[in-house]
């Protein structure tokens, strides 16, 4: 047992030890911050360290992504934190911090399929949160270059969400985003089915309109794959389909944007004003 005069003059040994210790250790060389993403604990030992508590073993997980240090992380220690935050979703798959990390690191230094695999896990596990879909949508069509992958999964962040404006606002970026595929007939059935869902009549409307032109984009561009497979010619004026008899007129956009042939040979919608290219609705 220890007398109580003497633990005061203990501490304070203790103290001016460590003081004069931790000097030297700041001192010493150390290992680079990245080396707690040298390797992966495999699952079942994850479990048993957290005495069999998946939960309790995603949050230590989730600790050990957080404080991992990115500035000199190689691609191989990005691999592993791909490997971690995934055993992470497996056992928490609704981890907030987890899926928030995944979207903010891992796709943009080559762990793209991890990041997406967690995000498609917590939109599943989360109903209640539209982000997890929304950050899943950005990688498609940033990363994969997949604009109707990405408007599929905008639409799915917009059913998460009890706020009509923040609804409304992932609709008209989906719709947008749909827009810009190759598979326009897809893109006009989904802008025809979201007018049909919306409560909202001006938006409805505007859908609606957006479905018109992809309708006429289709046409014209039927028009100049038959005009080229017909003549052998590459089109450069969209003219050129009405007066070669290909079509009887060049519709009207519902915005009132003018139809033109940009340089790749496709129709386009554009400003008025605009020469050759400009911005649309």
């Amino acid at each position: 047992m220890v007398r109580p005069g003497i633990v005061l003059p203990l501490a304070l040994t203790l103290f001016e030890s460590y003081a004069a210790i931790v000097p030297c250790l700041y001192a010493r060389p150390r290992a680079p911050v990245s080396a707690e993403m040298e390797i992966a604990i495999p699952r079942f030992a994850q479990v048993f360290m957290a005495a069999g508590d998946r939960f309790l073993a995603a949050d230590m997980g989730g600790f050990r992504a957080l404080v991992a240090s990115t500035e000199n992380m190689t691609s191989g220690n990005y691999r592993i934190l791909g490997i971690v935050q995934s055993d992470i979703s497996w056992f928490n798959p609704a981890h907030e911090d987890n899926y928030y990390i995944a979207a903010a690191i891992l796709p943009w230094n080559g762990e793209l399929e991890a990041a997406q695999t967690i995000l498609k896990a917590a939109n599943d596990a989360r109903p209640f949160d539209w982000q997890p879909a929304f950050y899943y949508a950005f990688d498609a069509i940033h990363f994969l270059k997949n604009p109707a992958d990405g408007a599929r999964w905008l639409q799915i962040a917009a059913t998460h969400t009890r706020v009509e404006i923040e609804k409304i606002q992932l609709q008209q970026v989906a719709a947008l985003w749909a827009g810009k595929g190759d598979d326009l007939e897809s893109a006009i059935r989904m802008h025809r089915a979201m007018a049909r869902e919306t409560k909202h009549r001006s938006f409805a409307n505007f859908l609606e309109k957006r479905a018109q032109r992809l309708e006429n984009l289709l046409a014209l561009q039927r028009a100049v794959d038959g005009f080229v497979e017909r003549t052998g010619q590459k089109l450069t004026d969209i003219q050129q389909l009405v007066d070669s008899g290909t079509v009887s007129a060049i519709p009207p956009d519902p915005f009132g944007m003018l139809y033109i042939i940009n340089e790749s040979g496709k129709p386009e919608a554009v400003q008025p004003h605009a020469n050759n290219y400009g911005s649309v609705p």
